[in-house]
């Protein structure tokens, strides 16, 4: 039992959720916010305090959510075509098992621009460590774990491939990126 509560404590301990709005705030401004494996919706809750309008989806069931969130199947987005201006992928296309595909579904219901924060390594010490971090921080959550990292010259290709731009980018610490895309 206190196992299955330690990711939620550390996430806590560290103030994940205010890590990641203020990552993320200073790229909204406004409009419709699709964010795609939104958890429990802590840190869009603070984004839609600040006037942004917000909605999730997720594979994973939580008992409570901050935000609207739509249960779907990891593969396909439960929502109209160009419906939302953003959507936010924090930490998520890592767990699926067809990244290009998820993202064209964003392509799909976006019509300005996709930003993603994920994780990102260099070498085989670095994709060890994301791993171990990964699953420990996941396993109790019954999400998909496929563990699928990728290497900063990996995601510029599959957006190249995407047809899409990379507007903004960065490395908010070793094992990060951050990317803005624009549609």
């Amino acid at each position: 039992m206190v196992l299955t509560k330690a990711p939620a404590i550390l996430r806590k301990l560290i103030r994940y959720d205010k890590m990641i709005y203020d990552l993320l705030s200073p790229h909204l401004n406004g409009g419709d916010v699709l964010s795609v494996g939104c958890g429990e919706g802590k840190a869009e809750y603070m984004l839609k305090k600040r006037g942004i309008r917000i909605e999730g989806v997720e594979v994973t069931k939580y008992n409570t959510t901050q935000i609207p969130v739509l249960l779907y199947d990891g593969k396909t987005l439960p929502v109209k075509d160009k419906l939302f201006d953003t959507t936010l992928f924090v930490y998520v296309l890592h767990h699926s098992t067809d990244m290009e595909k998820l993202l064209r579904e964003a392509i799909r219901v976006t019509k300005k621009e996709i930003i993603i924060l994920d994780h990102v390594y260099d070498n085989g010490i670095s994709k060890s460590m994301l791993k171990a971090y990964d699953y420990g921080a996941n396993i109790f959550y019954g999400m998909p774990i496929p563990l699928n990292f990728l290497k900063v010259k990996e995601w510029k290709q599959m957006f190249k491939k995407l047809n899409l731009t990379v507007e903004e980018f960065g490395v908010p610490s070793p094992l990060n990126v951050f990317f803005k895309l624009k549609i």
